[in-house]
């Protein structure tokens, strides 16, 4: 019966699963495969994927068909952010408008936004930049939470 068929990912969780894909991939384009950052990624993209499903056919609840992947956010951005450096962030969002680098996801921070590490660490000038930048508020992490949440 269809009651009985497994339900598909939310989009944000298949955002996670390309977020980490995309960092795991980088650090092997870069030849880190021993670094303790690699064998972290590895082990919540595992734990994404069990989540996700091995057999995902690619399907996931209310699919948008405009869906890009998800920008991922580097982690000396993520690091400028807890330092409050807000020129670092805004250059780096300004150096590529095509992406929507205002909504980057970090692949070492469970997913967060850039949006929600500023929130976390109450920098109120950096949220206010952002959300001038389009970033999405109503972003959602694999495990369901979101900025409102934090």
């Amino acid at each position: 019966p269809i009651c009985r068929a497994r339900i598909p990912p939310s989009n944000e969780m298949v955002k996670t699963l390309r977020a980490y894909r995309a960092k795991k991939q980088q650090l092997e384009d870069n030849n880190d495969t021993s670094s303790e950052d690699y064998h972290v990624v590895c082990g919540y993209l595992k734990e994404v994927e069990r989540g996700v499903g091995a057999d995902w056919d690619g399907v996931t609840v209310l699919q948008d068909n405009d869906a890009k992947p998800a920008v991922v956010l580097p982690d000396y951005i993520a690091e400028a952010i807890a330092r409050g450096k807000i020129r670092s962030v805004l250059r780096w969002i300004n150096a590529d408008r095509t992406e929507d680098r205002a909504s980057a996801v970090s692949a070492e921070m469970m997913g967060l936004t850039a949006l929600m590490l500023a929130n976390l660490e109450s920098n109120l000038t950096l949220m206010t930049l952002l959300l001038q930048l389009g970033a999405d508020v109503n972003y959602r992490v694999s495990l369901g939470y979101s900025l409102i949440d934090l």
